[in-house]
């Protein structure tokens, strides 16, 4: 009888099977990888880049505003921000 290796030999076949599986799956999700491209988390993201607050500190960094505008704007957003005491 002539022996064809562990992927089909006795008692592989459920064992060849199952890494079979395995492989191919891991062979489309990098397929799916290398099309998509690197996607950062949520949580690593940072600030959203419309969050009122970031952009009020970008301007700020330019030199739009002075540090009196500044602060008067942030203390009127946290203020609007928070939700009402009841």
């Amino acid at each position: 009888m002539l022996y064809r290796g562990w992927l089909f030999g006795p008692g592989g076949g459920l064992l060849g099977l199952l890494l079979w599986v395995l492989f191919v799956g891991l062979l489309i999700a990098l397929i799916v990888r290398l099309v998509r491209g690197p996607r950062r988390r949520y949580w690593a993201q940072g600030p959203h880049p419309d969050d009122p607050e970031q952009v009020l500190r970008t301007r700020f960094a330019r030199g739009e505003i002075g540090a009196d505008e500044f602060q008067a704007r942030l203390d009127v957003l946290r203020r609007t921000s928070q939700p009402p005491r009841t």
